[in-house]
């Protein structure tokens, strides 16, 4: 209101996701559990009043702006536009199918940020309902960083920013957030490599067009992405929408990131800072 004339670009803050090691024996890794929790959360709900319509339902592992690789929520199956909804009854039904009708209790390691703390208050609040009764382990910056990236949560749940991500190029052709032992992958799936042929299927196939082909990398990447949706192994908040923020005499700038590589372009209007 002060400074009508600012400019600024929208972005979308990377979602907050519950993962865990789906090769333990807990209740996160069966199908129908991950499900449940999908459904046992309302999440047009949370867009609407939580975010104030500024958020993005579907985000992860491919976002929007990525089109090769992003399947709008409308056209995935009718499983996975379920899980994006809200349907606690059949979360109930799922849990009990799984062996768990009275629900389960399980640990969630996370940071101590806002962002954490609202998301594990919002999903616990939700899970409540069904008889998911999950507690919270917060936990400081560089403690967390290390569960993080030697993934020591064990068989406890972990709540972050990190897994499941935007569709990054630099995971998008390894499927590095469903494959093998990296920092990335915390719901472990297909690790070791192989355990799940769909997302070894995909590897393989990408291996043999990046560089070549990214039209055939791109396609098996997109359906992958559905099957990966459906199995719930990252269980998402909808993502946020961001802003960057800029004075107007900052010229020859559009909102890029913090690589700095727009530097070189940049350039300041002394003439408008001055008036």
């Amino acid at each position: 209101k002060s400074n009508p004339d600012i400019k600024y670009a929208q972005t979308i803050i990377a979602p907050q996701q519950v993962a865990g090691n789906i090769n333990l024996d807990t209740p996160f890794a069966k199908k129908e559990v991950r499900q449940a929790m999908m459904l046992a959360i309302d999440h047009p709900t949370i867009v609407a009043d939580f975010y104030d319509g500024q958020a993005e339902l579907l985000d992860s592992p491919a976002r929007k702006w990525y089109r090769s690789i992003y399947t709008p929520l409308e056209e995935q199956n009718e499983t996975v536009q379920a899980l994006y909804g809200y349907d606690p009854d059949r979360a109930k039904e799922l849990l009990t199918n799984a062996g768990y009708p009275t629900g389960f209790k399980m640990n969630v390691q996370m940071q101590n940020a806002p962002a954490s703390e609202e998301a594990f208050a919002i999903m616990k609040e939700y899970w409540s309902k069904v008889g998911i009764d999950v507690e919270g382990i917060v936990l400081e910056p560089t403690v967390f960083s290390s569960v993080w990236t030697g993934r020591k949560y064990d068989d406890d749940l972990i709540l972050s920013a990190l897994p499941g991500g935007d569709g990054s190029l630099f995971v998008r052709y390894s499927m590095g957030y469903f494959r093998g032992p990296n920092a990335f992958n915390l719901s472990c799936v297909n690790d070791p490599p192989g355990t799940d042929p769909v997302i070894e299927n995909a590897y393989e196939v990408q291996c043999a067009n990046v560089m070549i082909n990214y039209p055939a990398a791109d396609a098996v990447t997109k359906e992958t992405w559905k099957y990966v949706l459906e199995q719930a192994f990252l269980i998402p908040m909808p993502a946020p929408w961001g802003y960057r923020i800029w004075q107007p005499w900052v010229k020859n700038y559009y909102g890029a990131g913090a690589v700095k590589f727009w530097l070189r372009w940049a350039w300041i209007d002394q003439d408008l800072k001055q008036s």
